[in-house]
This record gives structure tokens, sequence and C-alpha cells, in this order.
């Protein structure tokens, strides 16, 4: 899949214009398309366009793909993971990252010790617009995309408090870009309070900052998660 030649970085207009007021005044893309590492399938918080744009500046949003025999659940650190589960399917957003953005996700998901990257298998969704071009004339786009996966920690756990939030922001943005509501009601939702006020004094303050020798990323809250 060759990258999208859109100046903005992002396919969706709605999530794209979104994604925009957010982001910093000053932003540093590739220099190229040769810039980009690899193409990335986020399905947790940075589901969201625009989460994604804020954590990875040089992130190129493609749209929504699904993963085919996988389940979405909240673990035992109270965040996002995926586990094999025959006849589910997972929504997730594809990007192109940079070299630096996959970098900076690397310590951020806490690589290898948290997290694990896997190459995975997804089906690149087209929206109407696509659907009615020469994009959807040869059929389903599979692409081979990286993602994060915790291996060891698979038993259903209860969504960490800060994180409510960010789910919240991506199911809004994921419905933007065409993923279905019975998705959301059936696998996300049943993880979230159901009282908003549980939330009002949430701070959103996850971020990402690129050093000279390290992403120098502020953690997700479960740093002290160790394997074993």
């Amino acid at each position: 899949m060759e990258p999208p030649t859109n100046p903005a970085g992002i396919i969706d207009p709605e999530a794209g214009s979104a994604a925009l007021e957010e982001l910093p005044s000053v932003q540093t893309p590739p220099s190229s398309m040769a810039d980009f590492s690899c193409i990335y399938f986020g399905y947790g918080s940075n589901l969201s366009p625009r989460t994604m744009k804020q954590r990875c500046p040089d992130s190129l949003f493609i749209g929504l793909a699904e993963l085919k025999d996988w389940r979405w659940i909240i673990n035992e650190t109270g965040h996002a993971n995926i586990i094999p589960s025959s006849g589910d399917v997972v929504y997730g957003s594809l990007c192109f990252l940079s070299k630096r953005d996959e970098m900076a996700l690397d310590e951020s998901e806490g690589v290898p010790w948290l997290y694990e990257k896997m190459t995975l298998p997804v089906r690149r969704l087209l929206n109407d617009v696509e659907k009615s071009s020469d994009w959807a004339a040869s059929g389903e786009i599979q692409v081979q995309a990286t993602t994060y996966l915790d291996v060891q920690r698979t038993t259903v756990g209860k969504i960490e408090r800060e994180y409510v939030v960010w789910v919240k922001k991506a199911i809004e943005d994921g419905h933007i870009a065409g993923m279905p509501t019975g998705y959301t009601e059936k696998f996300l939702k049943p993880f979230l309070p159901t009282e908003e006020r549980q939330l009002e004094d949430i701070v959103m303050v996850r971020t990402t900052k690129f050093g000279e020798h390290s992403a120098g990323l502020v953690p997700r809250g479960f740093a002290s998660w160790s394997r074993g």
C-alpha cells in the first residue's frame, strides 16, 4: 500500500479537522514518504486519529481496518489488549509511522517487558467515497500491520480510571471513521463506568517528547508492572 498524498495526513475529513485543532503549533513531518517505517494498527486509545497525531506527530492516518479472530479486552493492567478469539473481530486505525514515532511507541508501550510488537494481517475498510473509486476495483485490501500485544497478561481486568477518557475519545473518532456501533456496544462499553461523575476530575496527560537519545515519554501509569 502506497502512502496517500494528503498533506494534512488525515483521510477522514471530520476526524482530520478535529485532529488538526489539537496539534502543536509547530510540527516536523518526515522529509519524504521513504521515512515511514511501518503501518501501525491502533486498537486502544490510539484508535483515535487525534490522539495518534498528538503522540506521533509524523503519523499519517490511512483509515479503519479490522482484525478477524481476535477480541478486544481490558486486561490486568487496566488498559486495552487483544487476545485470539475465533469468530470475533477487532477494529482499529491504520497509520503510517516514521521511525522516530515507532521508537516512541516502543517506549510508551513498554516494549518488550510489557507489550510486544507483532505483525498481523488486517483488512483495510473503505469509506463511502473510496468504495466508488478505483480503490475498490481490486476488492479487499489486505495489509500486514504492526501492533502491540500483551501476551502474558490476557485475563480480563477493570479499566484504569484515567484510561476511560482515552477510550471514550477513541470510540467517538472510531465511529466517525466507520466503526460499527454494535462493536462498541459488545466489546468496549461493558468496560466503561456507567456514571459520568466518576470522570469529572480526570486529566489527560499522556504526551510524547522527543529527546536526543530517548523519546522521553510521560508514563501511562503502569510503568511499574514487571514481566514474569
